[in-house]
């Protein structure tokens, strides 16, 4: 073992410098002796195993370098001769590449009341994902992560292990799909080390032939064996770059053998698809591992929405969108490539693979627009980042002010201080983030989008409406995105219970004629399954020379639908006694809170109608029925809260102004029992109307009978139960009483 002893007083010609990776096998100590302060770390690097002393005299340095230095990190630093170089930021000294302890992963205990460390699986592909350091102007060497499944002398394959050769049908497909798998050309004087990660300590220098094989692709072969790379050139001489040193890490990685799909868990589509040998359950029983932890679990293919414009790009459980922005300008350097949403943390490299399947480069992204501050939506952010002014291009992130600021005035002028739903943790995202301007389209040419507040789900969650053209037809086709589809279960939390349910109310009836549906996560709306079930038909023999596109399958106006289910969950009282148990599930009608001065409901109280209402059935859970594609002749049921499934219920809804002395928010209780906040004021509307409706009706006739008796701008006496549902009398025509 090599022992190296660095002074903080070294004087370093930068134009020496050169940049190394290494794997830290120690905790870093930090002791005083002579009084002189001192940081001690081992270090695999250079073909050794190093021991580094660093003096300093400030010992608030000394803990900002610690930060990187945790067992099983990658790092790189840069040295001259035998001279550590130490930036004007001392925390940058060692730069954290990849971690098997999970720091994305501790964050989200630490948001749980965990404090225990999560080791992971870890991959990244060669060109895509964290690299080394850039220096003098040129991005870092390239770095990569995976199993390992095969070597000769002088190459090593690397990859997830995630092979898919049948279609959803259970047909072959023309070539098997190995979604992330790349073999690497190995420098001779390959640097190679044996990583112990129970015992780090034991870890040594090793040989090529030194390193296990996975010895199959299979998804019960829970034994693999992860491995770290190191290149000697950046990712623009890539055709041309050799691994330059190798960390193998023992023992082997012990996975949970869960099986894995293209289609969400627990998916319509994989019933009567058998029994998992490893659980014995039956395949659309079984919960994969979250892919925060186990990101291979969630893979699946990416695949074109609008012709050349909208692709879909995440995984089979957090959806992701890439947006193909033409100006409309002569200069083609004015065109924006946009991704909506930044995914899970860990699983940037199939999102980065997705974009290049789909023929783009992720580096060449200009903006990043998140949809709220949960870490399954801005996960990756920061690496995608990094990877792009790495190589010296330009993004700009935007983000919802609410969930990264918090809320310290409303949009009617109301003051509040009410915090973000962005982590205190993730300040170089709230640092980085331009907020949205609400409801206003922004012009991107082919491509126009549309935010607006619909908190509840988080602090400031936003849903989108995008018209995109249809470069088929030359005409503008329409998108609806609802930013966040979880409803705060407990009732403690007060305002956002009734500001989730109002905003799905107001897509319903702002933006309930829009095309299309375009879901968050895949348990929400089955867009997943409706490509897999296209790729079925068009792999079929018998669909020959009349294959479909996705756009083709995906059915039009199903917003209102889509957003009943959760609609029905927040406000319905059946929730508290169907919903899952472990989710505790109270209604507002149950719990509430309820509209100040509505507790017991109103009576003969004046309203006046902005609109003249609409009319729509509850829920059908058979979502996206299209009887010339096999697979979805019957539509797709989602599971998940299926329960508030009632077609035969109707319901008229309007936007309204109620004569009472609500104000369009909840005040905060002195007792804290709640949550106060705004609802209908986070809307610069004047007068901050409601959307309410009236209570079931039992047809499409009865609803019609209540449409006939109402006029848009005219007043009238109803009644309201105390969760502000417009109570239907015996006498239907009597539900609305003119003034």
């Amino acid at each position: 073992m090599v022992e190296i002893e660095l002074m903080s007083t070294d004087v370093i010609d930068s134009s020496s410098l050169k940049t190394y990776g290494g794997l830290v096998i120690s905790d870093p100590i930090v002791g005083v002796a002579d009084e002189k302060t001192f940081l001690t770390v081992y270090i695999l690097t250079q073909g050794n195993k190093i021991k580094y002393t660093i003096q300093f005299n400030d010992c608030f340095n000394l803990e900002s370098i610690k930060m990187s230095l945790n067992r099983g990190n990658l790092v790189d630093y840069k040295m001259s001769d035998r001279s550590l170089f130490i930036p004007d930021d001392p925390a940058k000294t060692f730069n954290m590449i990849l971690a098997k302890e999970d720091p994305a992963a501790k964050k989200i205990n630490i948001l749980l009341g965990k404090d225990e460390p999560i080791v992971k699986d870890q991959f990244v592909s060669m060109k895509y994902g964290p690299e080394l350091s850039p220096y003098n102007g040129e991005a870092g060497n390239m770095v990569a992560a995976g199993w390992v499944y095969a070597k000769t002398t002088d190459t090593i394959t690397v990859g997830d292990g995630r092979v898919v050769d049948k279609d959803i049908e259970g047909k072959l497909l023309p070539k098997p799909i190995k979604r992330y798998e790349e073999t690497y050309n190995v420098d001779p004087n390959v640097t190679v080390y044996n990583v112990n990660i129970v015992d780090y300590s034991n870890s040594s220098v090793s040989d090529f032939n030194s390193i296990p094989i996975t010895k199959d692709y299979d998804y019960t072969t829970t034994d693999r064996q992860a491995v770290y790379l190191v290149f000697d050139k950046n990712y623009k001489q890539s055709e041309t770059a050799k691994v330059t040193s190798i960390y193998f890490l023992t023992p082997h990685i012990k996975t949970d053998g869960k099986p894995v799909w293209d289609v969400p868990e627990k998916s319509d589509l994989l019933k009567n698809k058998g029994i998992d040998p490893i659980s014995g359950k039956p395949f659309d029983q079984i919960s994969a591992t979250y892919p925060h932890i186990a990101s291979y679990t969630r893979s699946t293919e990416p695949f074109e929405v609008v012709r050349n414009t909208c692709y879909y790009v995440g995984d089979n459980e957090v959806a992701m969108y890439l947006l193909n922005a033409d100006m409309g300008t002569v200069d083609k350097s004015d065109d924006k490539l946009i991704l909506f949403d930044a995914g899970w943390p860990n699983s940037g490299y199939q999102y980065w693979k997705n974009i290049e399947a789909v023929g783009y480069d992720p580096r060449k992204i200009t903006d990043i627009m998140l949809t709220h501050g949960h870490f399954d939506h801005y996960g990756t952010a920061l690496e995608l980042i990094k990877m792009i002014e790495n190589a010296g291009g330009k993004v700009i992130l935007w983000g919802s002010g609410y969930d990264t600021f918090g809320i310290k005035e409303d949009a009617m002028g109301n003051k509040w201080d009410i915090k973000g739903s962005l982590p205190d943790f993730e300040e170089e995202i709230r640092s980085r983030t331009i907020p949205y301007e609400m409801d206003k389209f922004y012009d991107f040419g082919n491509i126009k989008m549309l935010v607006t507040y619909t908190p509840g789900h988080s602090v400031g969650a936003t849903s989108f409406v995008f018209n995109i053209k249809n470069p088929d037809t030359d005409e503008f086709m329409s998108f609806c995105y609802q930013g966040g589809f979880g409803y705060p279960t407990f009732k403690d939390a007060g305002y956002l219970r009734l500001a989730f349910a109002e905003g799905l109310a107001y897509l319903e009836q702002k933006y309930g004629d829009v095309d299309y549906v375009m879901p968050q996560h895949t348990n929400q709306y089955p867009w997943v399954e409706i490509y897999q079930a296209v790729k079925a038909y068009n792999n079929d023999p018998k669909s020959a020379g009349k294959p479909k596109t996705f756009l083709e399958a995906l059915n039009k106006g199903e917003l209102i639908n889509f957003a009943e289910r959760r609609y029905q969950v927040a406000t319905n009282k059946i929730s508290d006694i169907k919903s899952r148990g472990d989710m505790n599930y109270t209604s507002i009608e149950t719990d509430g809170p309820y509209k100040p001065g509505r507790e017991n409901g109103l009576s003969q109280v004046k309203v006046k109608l902005l609109d003249g209402g609409i009319a729509f059935h509850g829920f059908n859970k058979y979502m996206n029925k299209n009887q010339e594609i096999p697979l979805l002749k019957d539509g797709i049921v989602i599971e998940r809260d299926s329960w508030t499934e009632d077609p035969e219920g109707w319901y008229v809804q309007f936007f309204i102004k109620v004569f009472d002395d609500y104000k369009g928010y909840i005040p905060e209780p002195k007792d804290k029992s709640y949550k106060g906040g705004p609802i209908e004021t986070v809307r610069s509307i004047q007068g901050a109307p409601e959307v309410l409706r009236t209570q079931r009706l039992n047809s499409k006739v009865e609803a019609d009978e209540i449409l006939a008796t109402v006029k848009a701008g005219e007043s009238y006496y109803v009644d309201l139960t105390k969760s502000s549902m417009i109570i239907v009398p015996d006498r239907i025509k009597d539900t609305f009483r003119k003034v």
